[in-house]
């Protein structure tokens, strides 16, 4: 296990520091590919084992549910015994389960699989973007964890078309095999490179105080303060924002290939499609970032929000693949963009000494949207609703995410 010999403060970035960058990142890539997967193979195990599309609903829900249960595990974890063994415990986790997904033989034992992958998936991304924020000059921190969290699109940018190859040649289960092999095979190069936190080390070995210390006072700043004059007004609508928005977004990311399979295109377009929005997932957060550093997010998130449900909307009424392809990596721009800059402006709203809870509780409860995304599309299948109201439904639920989010008062200002 290596060590930072560069102070922290420095004006650039150190090869150390690169290094973890580049490995953080190849981690939540990882961990992108495999909470995708379901996504990917979705309408091909529905035509297997001859179900409804819209059957497909809790298997998608199932990964991020476990995905939240997963933070909730090995967040502390790697805040007790530091993040590198927690991410190397999530990868070995979410890995494996991903692999053993390639032999399950009916419904239940894939959604017993996919709690399990969630579970391991969950862990990656809280001890990755620690472990990336403690090592970043603080000038460069936040953009740090930005491109680290482009690494779940990217996963599915490469899980998109390693599925468009593999399905008509081997079927579903090589989907999952190949994705639980990368992250299995990965771990002997963490092993090996990854560091551990610098300061989670300096704070362990920082001595202990004498039993006869006076106790320090920690300030405190329980939930219920939130909810406070002057705050709860805020608060309520930024939880409304993260909750539609992420019931959108993960809308997207599990329905995505299925119903555009369902609007009659070919098989090979519903990978590609889930390749265009993850790319533009991958550019959305960085060009978000950069224009919320430079203009605010008073007008910048609203309008992000508004087109990203403009573009959702007329997804849902293109038949040619090339606008398809086209709208659905605008969609993606915008939707993951607009989380980077919630995010964000969620560190703006509370003062330092609130800051973890508010945030904490905010994520939490737009975790609870996400599960709701894939169980929304499988309802929405069930009423047999025509193509176009499909994405109108979602696109609805952008804007409300627009309004909340236009009508918080505390909002990041321009730099």
């Amino acid at each position: 296990m290596q060590a930072v010999a560069e102070p922290k403060d420095q004006r650039s970035m150190s090869g150390q520091q690169w290094w973890v960058l580049a490995l953080c990142t190849l981690v939540i890539l990882l961990d992108g590919l495999d909470l995708q997967a379901a996504a990917f193979t979705g309408p091909s195990i529905a035509a297997q084992w001859q179900l409804e599309r819209s059957s497909m609903g809790p298997i998608y829900a199932m990964g991020l549910a476990g995905g939240a249960v997963g933070a909730l595990l090995m967040g502390p974890l790697g805040d007790r015994y530091g993040r590198r063994p927690a991410l190397l415990l999530s990868m070995l986790a979410f890995g494996t389960a991903t692999f053993l997904t390639a032999w399950v033989r009916n419904f239940d034992q894939l959604l017993v699989m996919r709690l399990l992958t969630g579970i391991g998936l969950g862990g990656a991304v809280p001890n990755a973007a620690a472990l990336i924020s403690e090592y970043a000059p603080p000038r460069l921190r936040n953009l740090c964890v930005a491109i680290t969290l482009t690494g779940i699109p990217l996963g599915g940018i490469v899980g998109g078309l390693l599925a468009s190859w593999l399905l008509p040649r081997y079927g579903w289960p090589a989907v999952y095999i190949a994705g639980g092999l990368a992250p299995l095979a990965t771990l002997p190069l963490l092993w090996r490179r990854l560091p551990e936190s610098v300061e989670f080390l300096a704070l362990r070995a920082a001595p202990k105080p004498a039993a006869d210390a006076a106790p320090v006072a920690r300030p405190r700043f329980p939930v219920r303060e939130l909810f406070q004059p002057g705050y709860v007004g805020d608060t309520l609508l930024l939880w409304t924002t993260f909750f539609t928005s992420l019931i959108a977004l993960n809308f997207l990311m599990s329905w995505t290939p299925s119903l555009v399979l369902e609007a009659g295109f070919q098989l090979r377009h519903t990978a590609w499609a889930a390749v265009a929005l993850n790319l533009g997932g991958v550019g959305g957060p960085l060009l978000v970032a950069a224009l919320a550093a430079r203009h605010g997010t008073r007008v910048l998130l609203p309008v992000v929000l508004l087109l990203a449900g403009i573009c959702v909307a007329v997804t849902g009424r293109v038949s040619d693949s090339l606008p398809l392809l086209l709208l659905t990596f605008c969609s993606g721009l915008f939707a993951f963009g607009a989380q980077i800059g919630l995010v964000a402006l969620a560190t703006h709203v509370y003062p330092t000494h609130a800051r973890a809870t508010g945030v904490g509780w905010t994520i939490g409860i737009g975790r609870i949207g996400a599960v709701f995304g894939p169980l929304l599309g499988g309802l929405l299948l069930q009423a047999k609703l025509s193509l176009p109201n499909y994405f109108l439904t979602i696109s609805s639920v952008l804007v409300i995410a627009a309004l909340s989010t236009f009508l918080i008062r505390r909002h990041q200002p321009a730099a």
